[in-house]
């Protein structure tokens, strides 16, 4: 199959003579030869297959019956692997199938439908024995030529088991195939985790995984409750039982924090707002569970499929690619599809956090998390002495325009103008703001990139950015100047080399993606930022006075690297993201990011860009403020810049519904000036233009009251308004439809919000 699926490679070129053209020809076929796909070689991983090999050959497994007490569940007997005060593991020793009882309400939550379940659905074939496997997976056949989907029930498969730390452990043998996996099932807080360790896969054939779904139809539930599937789509979608016309929709499969770029697609790229937590869930109508992906999530997708589609069950899970297809270059014109050669030694988990009927719903899902979020990674609360979050107000300074006679540097704001424009602020009772510089380096935007010094001299250069420092500081406001540390631009004089400090595709290629000018920009290997790069530019930020920065696309972006002498994963990049947001933050005191990528929680400030407007796919049927509601009272948060929103009422009542401070992009200029550079996009950023917008935005914000409070309650009233309730007992309700919307004891105008303090109706 795979050398039929061919893409035309595009080469731009100037037909001047056919002595020309020859050159030319021979300098690409040059590049090409240098760059083909034998000459991208792989670092040997951590682990390796032989390490997999002994380990599964030093397990003490059995094949024997438990001894312990069991129980007959629909004619099969199950054994109780460990218990807590309110759950119980239980396990099949034959079909390796697990269970977790709820101690309190009886509810049994079981890796597979029952019998009992599975004699209501009239689904036939694979997806039949799909139903009754604690694992799915899809695998190239010896030969490479197929790729084929099977479980450990339509293929014979021996199972073993041996207890663990509080709970058992089972190792899954698919001779036919050459595959053996090894996973644990643990209780820890009356919550399990399944989890695949580094080494607990094994091929020991030719036959090649490519991707396995693990715990598929854990709680898995049939039509007919008022339940839904919840997927961490934007801020949070759900998937509602029952649901009809199921012909022209997919399953929900998207991959946490978006796509690697590092991997050309052999389908066409979408613009999407990428999943930012490993999150899903399952309210069945009576109890529910929310899952947190805990390991292997940069190799994760979460999956959601509502019943009618593959079978007659609603079902959520994480799916984990251990495999990727990718167009690998045959010569100047033509591609095939490939795949990754080697798969990864790194373990994957998945906990499930078991809700009572009173908590299942998708607050109690995003207060589960929060909790999460605070004992396992570390994220901290707000400090309550601390007032209202700050306004965000971002600068543009300047940005490079290329013209016939060279780059020219268009100044829309100099940091004079940034003073000036935010006295007139403080004189209007607008105090308590954050600033934020773009464009500062030499040469506005992109700059030379990684080179930025000096400060671009048009807008006030060192000196004057110095001043502005102290000036605000002496006023309390702090400066954060706004950076893409990932990023370098297309210029001969800014030391940076792809071939060396370049983030390297699959196919042996610099990564590289043009921005709103058209200009190609690169993209920089973490590797050799946290090593070359961010050093270097701390040291320069603090000469200025700096006491914060903000990391530009920090959690919007995540990529592996497949250069040869630093090869990693997606999921090393993470911890390399992490190493160089904390760094900044130590040397400074505080840092923001752009993107609401959820390892970066307990590690930064401020995040700009939170995903506030989910993808609009038809399998969703409803947007709810789930991730919102998880971090709010955490870490502060905004949507887009207030002055470029699509729908300026809607939006705005959004961010005041899910608690976010506004955050305006702004320039003392028209922004017209600045068409023709990398900020074209901005249509409307003129202080003079906006202010008044300011003003009662800022007004707004002061009103809520609830920055260090967390959401615990948020319900729709009628179609078109909502209310979020929080724990210092304000409730701030938004009406999003053209009438008056009048309630028990208050009332809210068309298109407009209400904040009721506590005691308050």
């Amino acid at each position: 199959m795979f050398d039929k699926a061919k893409k035309p490679f595009y080469l731009r070129y100037w037909k001047r003579g056919a002595a020309a053209l020859a050159v030319i020809l021979i300098v690409v076929t040059a590049v090409w030869w240098l760059n083909r796909p034998a000459a991208v070689v792989f670092n040997p991983d951590n682990l390796s297959k032989e390490d997999a090999a002994t380990f599964f050959s030093g397990l003490n497994v059995t094949s024997d019956v438990p001894q312990g007490e069991s129980r007959n569940l629909n004619g099969v007997q199950w054994f109780k692997a460990y218990e807590q005060d309110k759950a119980a593991l239980w396990f099949d020793p034959k079909s390796g199938q697990i269970a977790i009882e709820d101690k309190n309400s009886g509810i049994m939550w079981r890796s597979n439908p029952d019998s009992a379940a599975l004699a209501k659905d009239t689904t036939k074939g694979l997806w039949r024995t799909h139903l009754e496997s604690p694992i799915v997976l899809s695998y190239l056949n010896a030969e490479g030529t197929q790729i084929k989907d099977t479980n450990l029930k339509d293929i014979p498969t021996t199972v073993k088991w041996h207890n663990i730390t509080d709970g058992v452990a089972m190792m899954y043998v698919v001779e036919e195939l050459g595959f053996q996996f090894y996973v644990s099932y643990r209780l820890e807080n009356n919550q399990l985790i399944a989890r695949i360790p580094e080494q607990g896969i094994l091929e020991t054939k030719k036959s090649m995984l490519l991707e396995l779904n693990l715990l598929p139809f854990m709680g898995a539930a049939l039509n007919g409750a008022d339940g839904y599937l919840l997927v961490p789509d934007g801020p949070g979608g759900l998937i509602r039982f029952n649901k009809e016309d199921l012909d022209l929709m997919n399953a929900y499969n998207q991959p946490v924090y978006g796509q690697d770029l590092s991997i050309p697609a052999d389908t066409p790229a979408t613009r999407r707002t990428p999943v930012s937590y490993p999150v899903f869930g399952i309210n069945s109508g009576q109890a529910g569970f929310v899952a947190v992906i805990e390991e292997g999530a940069a190799r994760a997708n979460v999956v959601a499929t509502p019943a009618g589609i593959s079978t007659q069950f609603n079902e959520a899970h994480a799916k984990f690619v251990y495999r990727r297809f990718y167009s690998q270059p045959t010569g100047l014109t033509s591609s095939i599809l490939s795949y990754e050669k080697t798969m990864p030694y790194e373990a994957v988990s998945v906990r499930y956090m078991f809700l009572d009927q009173a908590n299942a719903d998708y607050v109690g899902m995003a207060q589960a998390y929060r909790d999460y979020l605070m004992k396992h990674r570390k994220v901290e609360r707000l400090d309550s002495k601390t007032g209202q979050s700050p306004l965000q107000l971002q600068f543009v300074i300047g940005a490079g325009e290329s013209t016939p006679l060279g780059e020219n540097t268009r100044i829309a704001t100099t940091f004079k103008q940034v003073e000036e424009i935010v006295q007139r602020l403080i004189g209007q009772g607008v105090t308590n703001i954050e600033v934020g510089l773009s464009g500062w380096q030499n040469g506005g935007d992109p700059g030379n990139l990684p080179k930025r010094f000096p400060i671009e001299e048009k807008a006030g250069g060192e000196e004057g950015l110095r001043k502005l420092i102290a000036e605000l500081r002496s006023k309390g406001i702090r400066v954060s100047l706004n950076d893409r540390l990932d990023t370098a631009s297309n210029s001969r004089s800014n030391g940076f080399t792809p071939g060396s400090d370049g983030i390297q595709s699959i196919i042996g290629t610099p990564l590289t993606y043009k921005n709103a000018a058209d200009e190609t920009i690169y993209l920089i290997s973490p590797v050799r930022n946290a090593e070359k790069y961010v050093p270097d530019l701390i040291e320069k930020w603090k000469k200025t006075g700096l006491a914060s920065a903000n990391l530009v696309n920090m959690g919007t972006r995540l990529n592996s690297d497949f250069h040869p002498s630093r090869k990693i994963s997606r999921q090393e990049s993470i911890s390399y993201s992490i190493r160089m947001t904390d760094t900044v933050r130590q040397a400074l005191g505080n840092v923001k990011v752009s993107g609401g990528f959820d390892y970066l929680l307990s590690h930064v400030d401020h995040m700009f860009d939170f995903p506030f407007e989910y993808n609009f796919d038809l399998i969703v049927d409803e947007q709810v403020p789930f991730y919102p509601i998880a971090v709010h009272g955490l870490v502060p948060y905004s949507s887009g810049p207030a002055n470029l929103r699509e729908d300026q009422a809607v939006q705005f009542l959004r961010e005041i519904e899910y608690g976010a401070v506004p955050n305006f992009t702004l320039t003392y200029e028209d922004s017209r000036m600045l068409k023709r550079t990398s900020y074209e996009n901005i249509f409307s950023s003129q202080y003079e233009v906006l202010e008044q917008q300011i003003i009662d935005e800022y007004e707004a914000l002061s009103k809520t009251g609830v920055r260090n409070s967390f959401i615990i309650g948020h319900r729709k009233l009628a179609e078109g308004v909502y209310e979020t309730e929080y724990e210092n007992g304000r409730k701030i309700r938004v009406n999003y439809t053209n009438a008056p919307y009048q309630g028990k004891g208050f009332s809210i105008e068309p298109m407009f919000y209400q904040v009721a303090k506590e005691g308050e109706r």
